[in-house]
Formats: structure tokens, sequence, C-alpha cells
């Protein structure tokens, strides 16, 4: 009797079933035979696989059944990604099964037989590396594999048995984890070997144009090795040792790239750090200073590493506590008012050594009677006149001379005070929500071209009075510690908000000097 197995690209193979039984038990080892895993009542006495170069494998069991009336056995496979799934007995008719929810597992529904094949096509098997491909498989019994034509056994693997059948290798394994290697087509010649070696030549130039000063050492080892090796025919270590310092040199630019953001990551976030919270750690400077180090001679996976160190070191560094806003409103106060009183003690002091000077208008001076008719003429022409109708505004310091002479002598009926004209801006001192939020309003017609955030962080600074702590911004928005900074230095160029030092920390302040409420 004939039985047809069917491959994936659609051509048939007919082999005589009797001989693939008799080459199979010919090969696989008694206790292979005999040894199966059993699941439900049921037991592989073998396991044969066929290879393809497309790298799909075609499955077959041969599996013996302990209760052939059993209404249900379950039997599980090899693999997962299962397709073209036959059961038929020893006289090729199909039993019945069904599939459950788990992809590799079968059930039989009284299969009438003691016996049975199960074949099936699978490409769980094999993984590809450029020309090699990789045959993995944990096996609970022997098994028997076939090469595809043309095929070169590059890594054997656990000590196989290998035949020829006709020009293609069949190999035999005892059970456990079996893993071997092969590449199909031609292998070991000079011109293969010349072809990826420059191949490898090409990566590593085009790795050090993306990434200058990167250090590409051991790529450049490798690929003069297989260099020296194809010059000595060795043409198989050549190519082996070209495919090396390709992966090598791809690989060193990837951890290049990757080491120089975790750098640049780590100096943004440290030196943020120390603007906003008082940061003097010797210890995560150091840790930079060896990341960089460490770049600098080519060790980037280590230099990735300690820039993480000192971002995790940064992220367990203890910062100051902050404190309150209106505490620190209450210190500016007092810190005002302490100045305040000094400068009436000191001009306390001034005015017994300094002249007061008499400022009055022509009209305002007191009215003399006949016992003080010796005022001359010339006197009155002494007199201050200003040279427009408005009375200039008088400095502070006059001012406030002007009011302390009126207390002493009490001579004067009226001392004149210029009243300045109303602003048309505020000025940096107590100012309320709405009027911030006016002079914010103006500030983003003015601006449109400020990002969202940066408005909405204005805004949020119009409604804490015109101040607030870098934290209580990070806090509001929720955003990362070096985004919250860029923000605010994108801020102060604008010239819209100015960095204050409080308490070790970094009090961010409106700028409204000038804005127009």
């Amino acid at each position: 009797m004939i039985s047809a197995y069917h491959w994936k690209d659609g051509a048939r193979i007919f082999i005589p079933e009797m001989l693939l039984l008799f080459v199979i038990l010919a090969i696989v080892p008694a206790s292979a035979q005999e040894v199966g895993e059993e699941e439900g009542g049921s037991s592989a006495s073998s396991l044969f696989i066929a290879l393809f170069a497309n790298g799909d494998a075609l499955v077959e069991y041969n599996v013996g059944i302990e209760d052939p009336l059993a209404e249900e056995i379950r039997f599980k496979l090899f693999g997962d990604d299962i397709t073209d799934l036959i059961v038929v007995d020893y006289e090729d008719n199909a039993v019945e099964f069904n599939r459950t929810e788990i992809p590799n597992e079968i059930v039989l529904n009284r299969p009438n037989a003691s016996n049975l094949k199960i074949s099936y096509t699978t490409s769980d098997f094999l993984s590809k590396d450029r020309r090699e491909w990789i045959f993995s498989l944990n096996s609970t019994i022997g098994l028997s594999v076939k090469l595809p034509p043309d095929s070169i056994l590059t890594d054997p693997g656990e000590n196989p048995s290998i035949v020829l059948a006709g020009d293609q290798q069949l190999l035999t394994y005892k059970p456990g984890n079996i893993r071997f290697v092969y590449v199909i087509g031609t292998l070991g010649t000079e011109e293969q070997a010349n072809i990826v070696i420059k191949a490898a030549e090409t990566t590593i130039v085009q790795i050090n144009n993306n990434h200058p000063g990167v250090v590409l050492t051991s790529a450049r080892d490798l690929l003069q090795r297989a260099i020296v090796a194809r010059d000595d025919s060795r043409f198989t270590e050549a190519e082996r040792l070209a495919d090396q310092a390709n992966d090598a040199a791809i690989a060193t630019g990837r951890e290049y790239a990757a080491a120089q953001g975790a750098l640049a990551d780590a100096e943004e976030q440290i030196n943020s750090a120390a603007g906003g919270t008082g940061l003097d750690n010797a210890v995560i400077g150091q840790m930079l200073e060896q990341a960089n180090n460490e770049f600098a001679m080519g060790n980037y996976t280590e230099a990735r590493s300690s820039a993480q160190d000192a971002i995790a070191a940064l992220d367990d560094n203890p910062t100051q506590p902050e404190i309150p806003i209106p505490v620190v409103i209450a210190a500016i106060a007092v810190a005002a008012v302490a100045g305040g009183i000094g400068t009436i003690v000191f001009f306390r002091k001034r005015k017994h050594s300094k002249p007061l000077p008499q400022l009055h208008k022509a009209n305002d001076l007191p009215k003399t009677n006949t016992s003080n008719s010796n005022i001359s003429s010339g006197a009155a022409a002494a007199v201050f006149r200003p040279t427009n109708s408005f009375a200039p505004v008088r400095p502070k310091q006059d001012v406030v001379e002007v009011e302390e002479q009126q207390e002493m002598t009490g001579s004067l009926e009226e001392t004149t005070t210029s009243i300045p004209p109303m602003q048309t801006t505020t000025s940096d001192s107590q100012i309320d929500s709405s009027i911030l939020s006016r002079i914010v309003g103006n500030i983003l017609v003015e601006k449109p071209h400020l990002r969202p955030e940066d408005q909405e962080v204005l805004k949020f600074l119009a409604e804490k009075e015109g101040a607030a702590f870098e934290s209580e911004i990070r806090s509001k928005f929720q955003l990362p510690k070096t985004t919250i900074w860029r923000l605010v230095k994108r801020l102060e160029r604008e010239e819209l908000v100015e960095i204050r030092k409080a308490g070790g920390q970094n009090l961010i302040k409106l700028r409204f000097e000038d804005k127009q409420v």
C-alpha cells in the first residue's frame, strides 16, 4: 500500500509505507520506540520529521492506543502552529478527532484501532540567522530528522546518528533537548567569503558615520580575523567571522545610542535637581563622571548602567522640605517693614545735619502782617516757581523730609505734596488674582506662539497671586521634573517669569513690570 504525504508547496512525495517504517525502526533506538509521553491512554512510539527548504517541517507520529473503544483519548503534538493535520490507522482509514482550546492538543473519539499515524505541518521547529537554519525541539521520545536537499550540517548538536538517504542526511537523536544547525547551498567558497567580508566592512563604515567617535574595536578585530582566514583559504571560518563582525558592529551602534541617550537624560535631571532642590551630592556627581569615562572607553553597556544608577540615586536623594508660600510672603513683608523703619531712622538722623529745602508755590506762602513788612520783594522772587502748570512729582525723600518738618515746627499751614497720576502699569508688589489674570490674558494675546502648557502655567501663576514653587507646578500638572524645568526656562527666556531661590527651592514668579492691565 502506498500512502501520500502532502508537502506545503503542493508537491507530493510517495514513500512506500513498509519501507519507511523499516527505516525508522532500524534507526530509532529500541528504548525510544517504546517510551512516549502518555496522555489519556495513548503513547507515541516513534517520531519522524522531514525539514523543507522554506523552514517548514512535516511531522509523523506512530501512536499506540491502549483502549481503542475509549470515548475520549487526548494527545498532545509537538509545536503550536499546526496545519494539514491528518489521523489515520495503519490501513489509511481516517480517524475522527477534535481540536481543543489548546493549540497542540487533539481528542480522539473511539479510534477503533490500536495503532494510529498522525501527520501535520508546522513551522515552530526552525529559526533562521542569515544563512543558518537552527533546529530546536525538546522531545520526550527519540526522533529522526531528514534535512532538505543540498544541506550542509555545520553544528550537529549532541552526537546524532547520521546516515544518507539518497542525497539527504537523516539524523537520529535520543530523547532530550535537541538542537542542530545547517545551511542550504554552497558553503566555504572564496567568492562567498568575499561577499560576507565586504558586507561587514560596509556595516562598520555606516555605523562609524552614524555615530562619530564610536569605538568598534571588537567588530574590527573580528573583521581582520576573517580577512586572515580568507587569505589562508579557510573560507568557511572567514564567513563565520565576517558575520560575527557585522553583528558586533550593529550591536555596538545600538549600545552607543542607548548610552548616549541615558547620559544626556542623567545630566539634564541632575542639573535640574541642582537648580531646584539645592542638590549638592558628590556621590551622584562621581557616578555621572564614571558613566562618562565608561562611554569614552567604549564600554557603552556599563556607561548606560552607571547613568541609570545616577538617576536612581537622584530619585532617592531626599529633597529639602518645601516652605509654604504664605510663610515666604510674610518673611518678605517683615523684611520690607524693617527696611522702611531703617529708612525713617536714617532720615531722622539726617535732618539735623541737612537743611530742609522750602518748596512752596508762590500763592501758598503764609500771609504776612504789618510787623513782618520787612520781607523784601527780593525774597518773594526767590520762591520756587514751576515752569509748567502741573506740580512736579517730588522725590520720596523730599516728601518725607517735608512731613517731618511739619511735625517738628507746626509753622507751615499747608505743604504741597504731589500726587502722582494714575499709573497705567502695575508694580512688582502685592496684587490680586483678577488683575494678574487680566495681565496674563494680555500676554497670551501678545504672544500667541506660546505652547499650550506654557499658557496653562502662566494662568496657574496668576491664580497663585503671581508666584508658586516649581514643585507646586509639577504637582498641579503631573509632569516630570525635567519637563517643568524646561518649561520654566522657556518662560524665563520670554521674560515672563523670573526664578528666585526660597529655602533651597525654585520660586517661579510672574514678571508683570510694564505689563498692561
